[in-house]
């Protein structure tokens, strides 16, 4: 509903048909919900791509997280004593 509100939003101003959907006396049919539905897609693409970029970047950041883990515990198993000096 919101990415219809966005869509409806930066039109000039609604059609008649437009008016009477979002007065719920008019119901959308079939061509209107394709028109619709083609331009919600379009603007969703890009929301998908930037979740899809922080999902990336979350993976690396976590595997950079586990190799610090696991080099702190070779350290702490070896005897070697951990301050902010070794590094």
């Amino acid at each position: 509903m919101h990415n219809l509100y966005l869509v409806m939003k930066h039109r000039n101003s609604p059609t008649e048909d437009e008016i009477l959907m979002a007065s719920g006396k008019k119901t959308f049919d079939d061509s209107v919900q394709a028109e619709y539905l083609k331009i919600i897609e379009t603007e969703a693409a890009g929301i998908k791509e930037a979740f899809e970029k922080q999902t990336v970047v979350s993976r690396i950041l976590s595997i950079n997280l586990l190799i610090v883990i696991n080099r702190f515990s070779s350290l702490r198993n070896h005897g070697i004593k951990i301050n902010s000096n070794n590094f």
